[in-house]
């Protein structure tokens, strides 16, 4: 996965996970690692993504939908309870609640382990930072020249106030070489963001960095309300189809595969080397069950050969 996207290569296809929650107990743990290794085993995936969580009620006065749950270190998980899944991992690190020190040796790892990292700055402004981005991002490129950095790209950012193609290329500049994006259910709102990005590079005679668009299915009205809780953009018509469907899950796999449909063709008119990271976030069965259909749903939209479903 490292050279695909040193190449630039379009067509990358991850799984996006939670470390399970920091108060299970060991067998538990040991447990939720082993059925984890198994299903991403039989995946058609090129990496895990491990994503760590910060509280983000910061971010806005609304009240939270579920509440926020610590999870077992990202780093921690992604390289000894995974240990066995030989995969290339991508851990995310939120630099906000981290020392400098802690934030260096938890990247040291990733690095030495042949991972790649996903830097997260703060939820908010408000939030205080022990490590802000800038310096995580002057950490990596002095001490750890040899580990890929990606960023997070937001197309609701991008929507409300513009300017997001100028903080991803700054954070090329930073030593950013590949991008996941926030979970998309508005096809317009990331075109119009690619697009931005793509004649921005062309105007400055730069290659459109690789870009990992995220989906993730939807279960419940509950969800539905989490996703627009975390800032998702949910437009009105796909809302309504979510809202009135006999099958919230199965129609909401079918409209994530419309949504990376549509920006695979814009995407691929303009050589932009677009793939996807497919979450499996929640505890339930049919949701897991669902990310696993999506998976394979994506993998055979970017051409490639699927194995039979076990």
């Amino acid at each position: 996965m490292r050279q695909a996207i040193a190449e630039r290569r379009a067509g990358l296809v991850t799984y996006g996970i939670t470390p399970p929650k920091k108060s299970f107990d060991a067998a538990r743990r040991r447990d939720v690692a082993a059925r984890q290794c198994e299903r991403i085993a039989g995946l058609p995936v090129d990496g895990v993504v491990i994503y760590d969580l910060q509280d983000e009620s910061t971010r806005t006065d609304a009240a939270r939908p579920f509440p926020f749950m610590e999870t077992v270190d990202s780093v921690e998980y992604g390289f000894d309870d995974l240990g066995a899944l030989r995969l290339p991992k991508v851990v995310y690190r939120c630099v906000a609640p981290r020392e400098l020190g802690e934030l260096r040796a938890g990247l040291a790892r990733v690095q030495a382990e042949g991972g790649l990292t996903v830097l997260v700055g703060a939820a908010a402004r408000t939030q205080p930072a022990r490590t802000k981005l800038p310096e995580a991002y002057a950490l990596c490129r002095d001490e750890l020249p040899q580990l890929p950095l990606g960023g997070v790209a937001i197309a609701e950012r991008h929507e409300a106030r513009g300017g997001e193609e100028r903080r991803l290329l700054d954070k090329v500049a930073a030593g950013c070489s590949f991008f996941v994006s926030q979970a998309v259910y508005s096809p317009a709102a990331s075109k119009d963001l690619l697009s931005d990005l793509y004649y921005r590079c062309e105007e400055t005679g730069r290659a459109v960095p690789p870009m990992l668009v995220t989906l993730s299915p939807c279960g419940s009205l509950k969800t539905l309300e989490f996703l627009r809780w975390l800032g998702i953009s949910v437009p009105r018509w796909l809302e309504n189809e979510l809202l009135h469907a006999h099958d919230i899950l199965q129609t909401s796999i079918e409209l994530c595969c419309e949504v990376f449909s549509d920006l695979l063709d814009f995407a691929r008119a303009k050589d932009i080397p677009l793939g996807c990271n497919v979450e499996s976030v929640s505890l339930k069965k049919e949701e897991i069950e669902a990310s696993v259909e999506l998976v394979r749903r994506v993998a055979r939209l970017l051409g490639r050969e699927v194995p039979p479903a076990a």
